[in-house]
């Protein structure tokens, strides 16, 4: 399925435009307004005038994503707020999305991981087994009846009756 045209991931394209517009036109010089500097550069990627709640929340958004690739590279556990914050990210139109987080996460006790994936193959080995052993019951069941159909007996009741 195509992703809607919004969906595209433009987080990087943000992070660069918010990065150029700090060091090459604010420059940290007094009388210069960041604000104003990411103002013009996102609106001209996002293709929309910028409120001041974006200009607000979206320099947030991209400082925490920062120190969680920091986090991330240093080899870090990360909190489950954590690798949910992980799955956002800044569409094409300027607004943040979030994906649907579908992993199970790390297991916090892998001793009892392990027992459990070993009692639940033994589970598997043994359910096999029986479904085994209950063919070979219905096919042996299938054929004493075809003998018996074959040799003219028949059931009538619980009694075996010759045709």
């Amino acid at each position: 399925m195509k992703l809607p045209p919004h969906r595209i991931d433009y987080t990087k394209h943000a992070q660069e435009i918010h990065d150029s517009a700090m060091y090459k036109g604010y420059k940290f010089i007094k009388g210069r307004n960041l604000d104003s500097w990411l103002q013009y550069g996102w609106s001209m990627l996002f293709r929309r005038k910028m409120t001041d709640h974006d200009l607000d929340v979206l320099p947030k958004f991209l400082k925490k994503r920062l120190w969680m690739d920091i986090k991330i590279k240093g080899n870090d556990k990360l909190s489950h707020k954590e690798r949910m914050f992980n799955q956002q990210f800044i569409g094409a139109d300027g607004y943040i999305y979030m994906n649907k987080m579908m992993c199970g996460g790390t297991p916090s006790n892998p001793i009892e991981t392990a027992r459990i994936e070993k009692l639940l193959e033994q589970a598997k080995h043994d359910r096999l087994a029986r479904y085994e052993e209950y063919e070979m019951r219905m096919l042996k069941e299938m054929a004493e009846k075809k003998r018996f159909n074959d040799q003219g007996f028949t059931y009538k009741g619980i009694k075996l009756i010759r045709r």
